[in-house]
């Protein structure tokens, strides 16, 4: 009764605000203007060019500017005379009167501007955007601009950006912490939520424009994502068709990737697709000594080989419509499908403490893994008669099947079967998602604004597992084991308000504060043992930004922000896996959210001279922290599940910088330390240490359209509850040859060439055991991108979608 009293309260906000916002201004027909600027003399695209819309009192009511083909438009003005004012560093300025008086679309066609050679004097002035960029609350990595990301991956993109460390299997942390959303173009992804590692290897780097690094998310965002937001934003067609295919093969990976966009007046079109297959070769060895009483009882000795070949593919439509400048609609589909296996062949020993073998086995693990799904997403854009004023509406619906089915054989000195184990396990999730924003501006100049919006998200996830094993002493005679056999089911519920308003003064002060209200109705269920759970709650989550602007190339911001973070359906589902029978995964049912605070400080510095730095100072604090715990048998089985048993607070600084040493080589580079506490009562863990890392990345273009490439990436040693994770390092070199006339160009990249395989340790302790995991993977490769473009180059889409940023934990690994 509570559960349903406290949902129809949020869907009747819901339903009211929606209207409420809707009916607060009357409409206005809308009015496009467009056209493309060229250079006079070579008849090629002016990118970046400023273009400001003036009324006949020379005042500017609308501000825009040329994309990469020089297209610019706008839809901020109304019937009535106007002039139109084109600028751009090394051109004479243009003027040019024109008048609305319909609807029609009015196509000034292609703009030549002269270049003004006495204003340049000799030297070539080029506007391009800087590898790194910085706004409020977040930086921007212009990946396109990188030469090393051709033929790569999403995971080889994000390893170049600010802030992020990625490691050898793709998992992606800020600031050391992997509790972080990753949106694509702004929206949730259901292939995210599933393996965020597996998802990046399936998309592409080459429809990569840029990455938004959010370190300080506001209302706006799902209060979930601790560490933060990454918004990873794709390239999107301009002209009337363009696309790309690219090819690419090497040793451990090999890929296609064409896409194609055509825009038609009022309507965009684009479409992506992604075939893809990677090997992925890793050697483990792990020693695990257990004690009692600080005496040593035995030790544990695994030697593990896993080698796995991994296709997967993923495609997606995009159709946007501009009905008028008033109302636009968009829709999206993504689907994907693959096979993600973890076979695996290990040795395993137990020994005394003066190191007797009690007892060895060899065990062959052969798993299926594969899954599929698919995201729907449908948005409605209004624009109200006040500029800036505007309307949001988005639905999205997305689901997913994930199987993950091992069979374990183990076998003695003489290669008998001695025993065998099978699990079954299906997951399906079904979500549907509803949101409305509305910005309303309070001054006419649309500098101070109020924004708000509500959302809905009902998710419905059921996973069923089977476990059959040996019984009776006969290997091959399987029966199912009731107490692991079930059904489990799960609904969570989140409804959401939020609130904040835009402060942007003329002495350079600007300040943006909100709060975002959401309701959380959780529902748990086990069909054979009886179990059912349900929880509700609710969180207040404010935030705040302020800016300064000291001067044209200088500013500082300060910002405060609250976030959660709810446990997924991998961290409660009580299936247990124990495909490797010493190393032991179980979800935890009764797992609660947890609460971070967090605030940052920003200096930036951004220079005509191709300049960029940015320093920020960060500290959060977690409580009520989900963590995951290790626990050892007596036999030296180590089980890992989720506990919300410890704190934890981090704080540190980072550091990123771009700049040229000569006009054509650039470097940029990314840097941090920080320092972090664990600590449980419960467990009588107090853990504290230090971690830094540090990324350099140079490019240096050579006459004849040819260009290299060095990137290096070193991540000391960072510490977790039980332990601490070793460091590591990861370098690629890149070499890129161009055919203007073609539009054709050729990539050769090999990633760590000196060495086959990098290392990295894991050490997990507790008074019970002591466990160091040594991991090497298979990195030295060698890959040959071929690309082609043909009609056009590509440039992101501005519409707004669902981003459902609002779980804790991915799946890891099947």
């Amino acid at each position: 009764m509570k559960f349903q009293y406290s949902y129809r309260f949020f869907s009747s906000v819901l339903i009211s605000l929606l209207i409420a916002q809707t009916s607060f201004s009357q409409t206005l027909p809308g009015y496009l203007i467009k056209g493309t600027l060229i250079d006079s003399a070579s008849s090629k695209a002016i990118e970046f060019g400023t273009i400001s819309i003036l009324d006949d009192q020379q005042q500017i009511v609308a501000l825009t500017y040329s994309d990469e083909n020089g297209f610019f438009k706008s839809t901020d003005i109304k019937t009535g005379s106007y002039f139109l004012n084109l600028s751009f560093v090394g051109y004479r300025q243009k003027r040019i009167a024109f008048t609305i008086s319909s609807a029609a679309p009015f196509d000034f066609g292609s703009i030549k501007l002269i270049s003004d050679v006495k204003q340049l004097d000799a030297i070539t002035v080029t506007g391009m955007k800087q590898l790194v960029e910085q706004q409020p609350g977040m930086l921007i990595y212009n990946a396109e601009k990188d030469i090393s990301n051709t033929g790569g991956t999403a995971a080889d993109v994000l390893r170049k950006a600010p802030i992020l460390n990625v490691d050898a299997a793709g998992n992606v942390t800020m600031r050391g912490n992997s509790n972080l959303r990753i949106l694509i173009n702004g929206k949730y992804s259901g292939q995210m939520a599933r393996n965020a590692a597996d998802a990046l290897n399936m998309m592409p780097a080459g429809s990569i424009k840029s990455v938004e690094v959010i370190t300080s998310p506001s209302a706006r965002y799902d209060a979930e994502g601790a560490a933060g937001v990454i918004n990873i934003i794709t390239k999107k067609g301009n002209q009337s068709t363009s696309g790309t295919i690219e090819v690419v093969g090497g040793n451990l990976e090999q890929a296609i990737n064409p896409r194609i966009a055509i825009n038609r007046d009022r309507w965009n079109v684009s479409s992506t697709l992604h075939l893809h297959r990677f090997r992925n070769k890793e050697l483990s060895s792990i020693h695990r000594t257990t004690f009692q009483n600080g005496a040593e009882t035995g030790k544990v000795r695994q030697e593990i080989l896993r080698d796995n070949a991994k296709p997967h593919s993923s495609g997606d439509v995009q159709i946007e419509y501009l009905a008028d400048s008033a109302n636009a609609f968009n829709f999206s589909a993504n689907g994907w499908l693959g096979n993600w296996p973890q076979n695996g062949d290990q040795h395993n020993s137990r020994l005394t403490p003066d190191r007797q073998i009690i007892d060895q086995f060899y065990q062959s693990v052969k798993t299926k893994a594969p899954n599929k799904g698919m995201d729907l997403n449908l948005g409605y854009t209004k624009k109200f008669r006040k500029p800036g004023e505007e309307l949001y509406l988005m639905a999205q619906y997305n689901r997913s099947i994930d199987d993950f089915n091992y069979n374990a054989k183990q076998f003695d000195d003489e290669q008998s079967l001695v025993y065998r184990e099978i699990n079954d396990n299906t997951t399906h999730n079904r979500e549907w998602t509803f949101q409305g924003d509305y910005i309303l501006p309070l001054t006419t100049s649309g500098k101070h604004a109020l924004e708000s919006g509500v959302k809905a998200i009902l998710r419905n996830v059921g996973s069923d597992y089977q476990v059959q094993a040996s019984e009776n002493g006969t290997p091959e005679n399987l029966g199912t084991i009731p107490s692991r056999t079930d059904r489990f089911d799960y609904r969570q519920d989140v409804l959401a308000a939020y609130t904040q308003i835009k402060f942007k003064w003329s002495n350079g002060w600007a300040l943006h504060a909100g709060a975002r209200m959401e309701g959380t109705f959780l529902e748990g269920h086990q069909r054979d043992a009886g179990v059912h759970f349900t929880s509700n709650f609710s969180n207040f989550v404010p935030s705040a930004t302020i800016f300064k602007k000291l001067d044209a190339n200088n500013n500082l911001t300060l910002s405060y922000t609250k976030r959660i973070s709810r446990p997924s359906i991998w961290d409660l589902n009580p299936n247990r896996e124990s495909q490797d029978p010493k190393n032991v995964v179980v979800g935890n049912p009764s797992l609660k959210p947890e609460e971070v605070n967090q605030m940052e400080l920003t200096y930036a510095l951004q220079t005509n001279s191709d300049l960029f730095l940015n320093i920020s100072a960060f500290g959060r604090k977690t409580n009520n922290s989900i963590e995951s715990i290790v626990t050892m048998d007596a036999a030296g089985a180590a089980t890992t599940t989720k506990q919300n048993l410890a704190s934890n607070a981090q704080y540190g600084l980072n550091f990123s910088t771009s700049f040229s040493v000569l006009p054509d080589w650039k470097i940029n580079s990314n840097a941090n330390i920080r320092r972090a506490h664990f600590k449980s009562g419960v467990l009588g863990i107090d853990n504290k240490g230090a971690a830094w890392g540090i990324n350099v990345n140079t490019s240096v273009k050579l006459p004849g359209n040819y260009s290299v490439q060095a990137y290096g990436d070193y991540d000391a040693r960072s510490i977790e509850l039980q332990g601490f994770e070793g460091a590591w390092f990861y370098y690629s070199f890149s070499a890129k040859k161009e055919f203007p006339a073609r539009k054709l160009s050729v990539t050769l990249t090999t990633v760590s060439p000196f060495g086959s395989y990098r290392s990295q340790k894991e050490v997990v302790s507790s008074p019970e055991f002591y466990s160091i995991m040594r991991n090497q993977y298979l990195m030295r490769s060698v890959k040959l991108s071929i690309n082609w473009e043909f009609g056009g180059l590509f440039k992101q889409g501005s519409g707004r979608k669902i981003n459902n940023d609002d779980l804790k934990n991915v799946k890891q690994g099947g």
